[in-house]
C-alpha cells in the first residue's frame, strides 16, 4: 500500500494521530502499540524512542503508563488487519465505480436510445463533455448528440471516439490518440511499420480480427538491435485491453506477469525464430512467419490467468485466445500514440 494522506473522519482510527498518515499493514506506517494501548505508526514510534526522556516513552495522550524506550514496540496486528480490510473495501468500490462508468460510456455508443437524463448528465460530468453535449436540448436530441459524438471516428484511425476515450482512461493519458500506422493503409510489412512509427514512444497497438478488437500499450518505442539479425529485449511498462468480443463491456486486462517488456527483431531477424515483435509476457506476437506480414499474429492467455467474465474464444487447453485462434491473420493492425 502506498503512502497516502489520512483517512476521512469516519476512518480516522486508521491513521496515525501524530503524523496523520494512513496506517499501512507493514513498513514505515504500520501500527505499533505502546504499553498504554495507544497505537502510532512505526516511524513516529521510532521518533518517540529517539526523543524519550529517562529511558521511557511518554504517550502523546499523556497516559500514566510509559513504554521502555529500549524495547521493541509490538505491531498492532488487529489494527493492521482492519487497515487491510478497509483498503480492500475501497479498492472494490473503486473497481465497481470504474466498471459502472465504463459500462455507461459503452452504452452511449451501443444503446444511446435507452439513456436517461441522469445517465447523460453523469457521462457529461465524469468524462468532461460539457463543451460537446448541449444539456439544454431535449432528451431525444441529447441521445443523438451523445451517440454521434461517441461513434465518430478518430481522424485517420479505425477507432471511434469512445474507444479513444477508453484507452486514454486506462493509460491515464491526457491527450487523444493519433494514428501512426495502419496495415491496410501503409502496407503490411515490418519495414512499413518501422518507417511509420519511427522513434515514437508510448505506442498503442490495436488488433482487429473479425468481431474481436483488442490491443496493448507500451511505454517505450520500437528500438531495433544493432545487428540486423539480432533481437533487442528491453523492459518497459505494458498494459493490455479488450475493446470488443471478449467481455460484456470493454475492459483493461490485468494478468500476472513474470516480466513486462518487448522483444524487437532486427530487420533480418525474428524473435525466437517466430515473430518480429513480442509484447509482454502472455505471448502477443506480431509479424509471424517468413513473409513478415505484421498482420500475422499469435496470442494466448494461460487458462490460470484468464480474467473473470471472459466470454471470448478459447483453445483446446482452455487458454483465452483474443484473436479467435492462437494463430490468426488480423483484418487490421494499427499503431497509435498520444499527442
Amino acid at each position: 500500500m502506498a503512502e497516502q494522506a489520512g483517512f476521512p473522519d469516519e476512518h480516522e482510527h486508521l491513521a496515525c494521530t501524530i503524523c496523520h498518515a494512513a496506517f499501512e499493514s507493514s513498513a514505515r506506517h504500520e501500527p505499533r502499540q505502546l504499553r498504554c494501548g495507544h497505537s502510532f505508526c512505526a516511524g513516529c514510534v521510532m521518533d518517540l524512542q529517539r526523543h524519550a526522556r529517562n529511558g521511557a516513552i511518554t504517550c502523546p495522550y499523556r497516559c500514566r503508563v510509559t513504554t521502555p524506550a529500549n524495547e521493541e514496540v509490538p505491531k498492532n496486528y488487529a489494527l493492521a488487519a482492519a487497515v487491510e480490510a478497509h483498503v480492500r473495501s475501497v479498492a472494490q468500490m473503486n473497481d465497481q465505480r470504474e466498471r459502472d462508468d465504463i459500462a455507461l460510456l459503452h452504452k452511449c455508443a451501443t444503446a444511446a436510445y435507452s439513456l436517461t437524463l441522469a445517465d447523460i448528465g453523469k457521462v457529461v460530468e465524469v468524462w468532461g463533455l460539457q463543451d460537446d453535449i448541449d444539456m439544454e436540448a431535449g432528451l431525444s436530441s441529447m441521445r443523438r448528440q451523445v451517440h454521434d459524438f461517441m461513434t465518430a471516428l478518430v481522424p485517420q484511425s479505425t477507432l471511434t471516439t469512445v474507444q479513444d476515450m477508453l484507452i486514454r482512461y486506462w493509460m491515464n493519458a491526457d491527450n487523444s490518440l493519433r494514428s501512426l500506422y495502419r496495415s491496410t493503409r501503409d502496407g503490411p510489412s515490418y519495414d512499413d511499420l518501422l518507417r511509420c512509427v519511427g522513434n515514437t514512444e508510448e505506442l498503442v497497438f490495436v488488433i482487429r480480427a473479425n468481431q474481436y478488437l483488442f490491443g496493448a500499450w507500451i511505454s517505450a518505442g520500437i528500438t531495433l538491435p544493432d545487428e540486423p539479425t539480432a533481437v533487442n529485449t528491453y523492459e518497459c511498462d505494458v498494459s493490455h485491453f479488450s475493446l470488443a468480443g471478449h467481455f460484456d463491456t470493454p475492459r483493461r486486462i490485468d494478468v500476472n506477469q513474470t516480466r513486462t517488456g518487448v522483444d524487437v527483431a532486427g530487420r533480418q531477424g525474428a524473435v525466437f525464430g517466430v515473430a518480429r515483435l513480442q509484447i509482454g509476457h502472455w505471448d502477443l506476437w506480431l509479424g509471424c512467419g517468413p513473409a513478415a506480414d505484421m498482420r500475422s499474429c499469435s496470442q494466448s492467455i494461460d487458462s490460470r490467468y484468464v480474467p473473470e467474465g471472459y466470454r471470448g474464444a478459447r483453445d483446446e487447453h482452455d487458454n483465452a485466445v483474443l484473436g479467435g485462434h492462437f494463430s490468426f491473420v488480423a483484418d487490421e493492425l494499427e499503431v497509435l500514440t498520444f499527442f
